[in-house]
């Protein structure tokens, strides 16, 4: 079965994947809600001191890295993960959390840049998952020759 589209592959996933993909986000959206300070307890009650586009996109970025980390396991000859791979992941995390953090006094970014920082590191995370996704596509396809990166290691192995 050929699909064009590296998007439309996600429903073709094993359920392992999809598994992995679920924890990673979850996990990745409770360390990041209490590390930047997006829940609070005043007087005794649970509070959520950060604005709405925080949370949505802590969610929203917390799915896409899960989709991201998914993508390393399983993936199929010619389409492996890298630690190259990492780079753009980690760095949209970092950016997330310095996006979204409401602990400090001084936050390193304000106003609003805020919401264009951590947005951009979804767009991040977004593109990310497109070159993985178009990574396995390109190796299950038959186009013949595949690229390679001469630099990477390959993550596991």
């Amino acid at each position: 079965m050929r699909i064009s589209n590296p998007f439309a592959e996600l429903r073709l996933w094993a359920p392992r994947r999809r598994i992995i993909a679920l924890g990673v986000a979850s996990i990745t959206y409770v360390v990041l809600s209490i590390a930047s300070g997006a829940f609070a307890v005043v007087g005794g009650a649970l509070a959520f001191p950060g604005s709405w586009w925080a949370y949505a996109l802590t969610v929203i970025g917390s799915g896409m890295l899960g989709l991201v980390v998914a993508s390393y396991f399983s993936a199929p000859i010619g389409g492996e993960a890298t630690r190259c791979d990492l780079r753009w992941p980690v760095l949209s995390l970092i950016a997330m959390y310095l996006a979204t953090d409401m602990r400090t006094v001084e936050p390193i970014f304000t106003g609003a840049v805020r919401p264009v920082v951590a947005l951009a590191a979804v767009a991040l995370l977004a593109w990310a998952l497109r070159e993985r996704l178009t990574a396995e596509h390109r190796a299950m396809s038959d186009t013949g020759d595949g690229a390679t990166c001469s630099t990477c290691r390959p993550l596991f192995g």
